[in-house]
């Protein structure tokens, strides 16, 4: 099994370096199972520890919401990697170039206080307590061009569920007498478009718990620090030159990424 795993992984960065369009992973490659897909994920994550992205540090989430589990025929989320070298400091300028299918997401980023405990499962409540910090983020995203009718989401795992890092605002949490995230209004400004939503969109507390009892399932800790991105509140744009975009969660300072 540890040969496929390891052939699965080298198979993606291939696939990632030759800029192929994503598709699903195929003959000796062909995934089995969601458990197979992660224990690739985990693969791929070695790999690339040696390599210039770095060690995990923290965690995403895909694939929150109903429709888009229904159109990727899922009936859950799914989760990735924030690796250690992709995490930028706001305000951020990264060049388009650098990606192949550049998408931009908007996210509430959670840290905890303390690691978890990988032998037991957390609810909600429990899992509030331990909340530590929240900051608005932007996820960088490379989907490879892909087709979203014909997604397959244990290939989507396995490809560290798309996660290209992520940019990151300051904590609105020590800025606040009131704690409760769950539906504080969200505002993005993408060159002079505006949009809003509340953070209820993406179910960040939810999101966060079902995120850290995955972990827990695969023998796994959220460290206390590492943050978690719990999925986009307003749909994924996708950048085609220059562009100025600012998050902001509350009228709290905005998280700012420049595309250039």
């Amino acid at each position: 099994m540890s040969n496929k795993l390891q052939a699965i992984a080298a198979e993606i960065e291939r696939c990632h370096r030759d800029k192929e369009t994503f598709g699903k992973l195929a003959g000796d490659f062909e995934l089995t199972s969601i458990k197979e897909a992660y224990a690739a994920q985990n693969e791929l994550q070695k790999l690339r520890a040696t390599g210039s992205r770095g060690t995990v540090a923290g965690r995403k989430i895909a694939l929150a919401s109903k429709v888009q589990q229904e159109l990727c025929g899922i009936d859950h989320p799914i989760a990735g990697a924030i690796y250690s070298n992709e995490i930028y400091p706001t305000p951020a300028t990264l060049p388009l170039a650098n990606f192949h299918g550049l998408g931009i997401e908007y996210e509430i980023a959670i840290t905890l206080g303390q690691d978890t405990d990988p032998t037991r499962q957390y609810t909600e409540d429990q899992v509030r307590g331990m909340i530590k910090t929240v900051h608005p983020a932007f996820e960088m995203i490379i989907d490879r061009g892909a087709d979203y009718t014909q997604i397959d989401p244990m290939t989507m795992i396995a490809d560290n569920a798309w996660c290209a890092g992520i940019v990151l605002g300051q904590d609105i949490l020590s800025q606040r007498e009131d704690k409760a995230i769950d539906a504080l209004p969200v505002t993005l400004y993408w060159n002079d478009d505006v949009e809003t939503a509340t953070t209820a969109a993406s179910n960040p507390i939810g999101s966060l718990t079902w995120v850290i009892n995955l972990l827990c399932e695969m023998g796994e800790s959220l460290l206390a620090g590492q943050p978690v991105i719990t999925g986009s509140v307003l749909k994924t744009r996708y950048p085609v030159g220059s562009e100025t975009i600012k998050f902001q969660i509350d009228g709290y300072p905005a998280v700012e990424l420049n595309i250039t």
